[in-house]
């Protein structure tokens, strides 16, 4: 599509929402990219974009009637109010109230977009009517929380199913609200804990194989105290029991995998974290019922069992296949 056409088609496109002005030297030095998703009555969107300048005035607001919140995280380059009274910068969370007028420029620049009508977030804000051009600071913790689950979010929409989706929007904007107060409250906790206990298993999982994985450094990544994290990892048993059940779950699952044939029980152990085989075999039997070395034999057994078995007994074999 030629460039001249392409940037009044988006104009055209964008002006549900804003009268958008490319700012670009030509129009060659347009482009734009926009994924957008609806659930539930709020808006999601990914977008990359060259320089614009964004409006929405008070005659907009009243022909188009849209009431709600537009809540953004820039991913790269930022945006400024016209007279320069503050920036939005990368990582920053900025909420923009869409039944107020706005004025902003950008330089090139994408970010991700949450659209919510005032009926879903506003009975969970202190002061719903107060929230218009507020720039949270990236390195805020209930900022940087929402950032990282917005953005997953975002990215598994497309492979949610419709259910999924709907079920993860209300812990979504809990969320967005305790960020955008900037406390936690009764009614908004449970989506901050759900939300920072699924960053924390992440954080577990990318350093399950690291033996300096230790309760003090997750505390120092996430900012929180040592009784919140006791607290959300009370139903696992405690931190550093769900970090030595994963560890025993991988190793496991090395176990009965015929290609780690070849490593040792005490190399298992080492590669999943155990300062010692003894310890390894003491907490593998614990979990599970039986010895490392049992349990490879028995994996051992039933792999070679499954190469004998006719197609007449492929339920077995389907069987044998769980949880591997």
């Amino acid at each position: 599509m030629p460039p001249k056409i392409a940037r009044e088609l988006w104009r055209d496109l964008i002006s549900v929402l804003f009268d958008a002005q490319p700012t670009g030297a030509s129009n060659d030095d347009f482009f734009v990219g926009l994924d957008a998703w609806l659930v539930d009555g709020v808006g999601f969107a990914s977008m990359q974009a060259s320089p614009h300048r964004f409006n929405r005035s008070r005659n907009k607001i009243a022909r188009d009637g849209m009431d709600g919140y537009l809540l953004q995280f820039y991913t790269d380059g930022e945006s400024q109010d016209w007279n320069g009274r503050y920036s939005a910068r990368k990582g920053d969370l900025y909420v923009l109230d869409m039944a107020r007028p706005i004025s902003t420029a950008t330089n090139p620049h994408s970010h991700i977009d949450i659209v919510v009508p005032r009926r879903l977030l506003a009975p969970l804000l202190k002061q719903p009517d107060d929230s218009h051009e507020l720039v949270l600071d990236a390195n805020l913790p209930l900022v940087n929380l929402l950032r990282s689950t917005a953005s997953c979010y975002l990215q598994n929409l497309s492979r949610f199913s419709v259910g999924e989706a709907q079920a993860s929007l209300a812990p979504l904007l809990g969320l967005a609200a305790a960020a955008i107060n900037g406390s936690i409250t009764e009614d908004n906790s449970s989506a901050v804990d759900t939300a920072l206990l699924a960053r924390i298993r992440q954080y577990i999982d990318l350093r399950i194989f690291d033996p300096s994985l230790s309760l003090e450094g997750a505390l120092g990544a996430f900012g929180v105290s040592r009784r919140t994290l006791y607290r959300l990892f009370e139903p696992f048993g405690g931190f550093q029991s769900y970090v030595r059940k994963r560890r025993l779950d991988l190793a496991r699952r090395a176990l009965q995998t015929g290609h780690m044939q070849s490593l040792s029980i005490s190399e298992i152990a080492e590669m999943h974290g155990f300062s010692s085989p003894e310890l390894f075999a003491r907490s593998f039997r614990k979990q599970f019922g039986l010895t490392p070395r049992e349990m490879r034999f028995h994996a051992d057994g039933g792999i070679r069992d499954m190469e004998n078995t006719g197609q007449h007994e492929l339920w077995s074999r389907w069987v044998i296949d769980i949880g591997r």
